[in-house]
């Protein structure tokens, strides 16, 4: 499948501008390309994406994804990886969307459903990100969600029940498990959820992998085996990839290089310069250029 019309055309109303197009219901984004993007690393944050037309590919350590109009993705944890869009023209641009996960409509909704259903197995999954098919019903919600956007009282009214509809689609579905997993605290990738979750409240303070596994109550050696299963990173490659991807946000809204260098965690500019070099290909310097320009 190429494109869901339906779904394609409501976003294409909505997407004024190339990129991001941030909306007044809180966590939907809605992202138009004209043309086929290259690997570009960004953070995704445990979130339901949706492509309604053209093709995306994301990367994570050794592991990439695909997903298109025929499917659906789940990110379960803060992550840095890389995105590129891999089919787009400005004839048939490239049209997606996400929807950020609200941890208290999820939790909400897993208790009401666990009561109704008591017996129900969840099975634990250890994936972080995962691709499946949509159903027909999801990609309604999804288009009366946007829908929503032509008037301010069906914003206020209908967004939160329409956006908790979603969650209890993809709760109900194969992707169910994967949900639960952004706000359960069990074991396996639970678990491993928890440190990093940990690393994003305090990657901007000194972090070294023994103050992690203290945290984690794990060995050194367990931990980095388990994370590195989960995430496809050790833990200290996670906190200096994190760190990285914030600099170059703080950077591309016009922050100074030594401020976003010490605002992630860095004492060290110099040492800041290179490894964001050596991450990015562009020093902190040319980033801040192709702002100003």
């Amino acid at each position: 499948m190429e494109s869901n019309f339906e779904l394609a055309s409501t976003i294409a109303r909505f997407t004024d501008q190339e990129g991001l197009n941030p909306t007044r219901i809180n966590g939907l984004m809605l992202y138009r390309s004209d043309t086929v993007q290259p690997r570009t690393p960004v953070i995704y944050e445990p979130a339901v994406c949706l492509v309604a037309q053209g093709r995306k590919q994301i990367h994570f350590g050794e592991n990439s994804r695909n997903y298109d109009p025929c499917n659906y993705l789940i990110n379960s944890l803060t992550m840095p990886i890389e995105a590129e869009v891999l089919d787009a023209s400005p004839e048939k641009p490239y049209l997606g969307l996400s929807l950020a996960v609200d941890r208290s409509v999820v939790s909400q909704l897993i208790m009401d459903m666990d009561r109704v259903d008591v017996k129900a197995d969840h099975p634990e999954v250890q994936d972080i990100i995962r691709a499946t098919a949509i159903t027909d019903r999801l990609q309604q919600c999804f288009v009366r969600l946007i829908e929503c956007l032509e008037q301010p009282m069906d914003r206020s009214i209908l967004g939160a029940s329409l956006q908790r509809e979603i969650f209890y689609e993809v709760l109900k579905g194969p992707q169910g498990p994967l949900l639960r997993n952004c706000v359960a605290n069990h074991a396996g990738a639970n678990r491993i959820a928890g440190v990093v979750h940990y690393i994003e409240q305090h990657y901007q303070k000194p972090l070294d992998i023994e103050s992690i596994s203290k945290y984690a109550g794990m060995s050194s050696s367990s931990l980095h085996e388990h994370f590195k299963q989960v995430t496809s990173m050790s833990p200290m490659q996670f906190v200096k990839s994190l760190r990285l991807h914030r600099a170059r946000s703080l950077l591309l809204n016009g922050n100074q290089a030594s401020e976003a260098s010490y605002s992630v965690g860095y004492s060290s500019p110099s040492q800041f310069s290179r490894e964001f070099k050596r991450f990015f290909g562009d020093t902190p310097r040319e980033v801040q250029a192709a702002v100003a320009r």
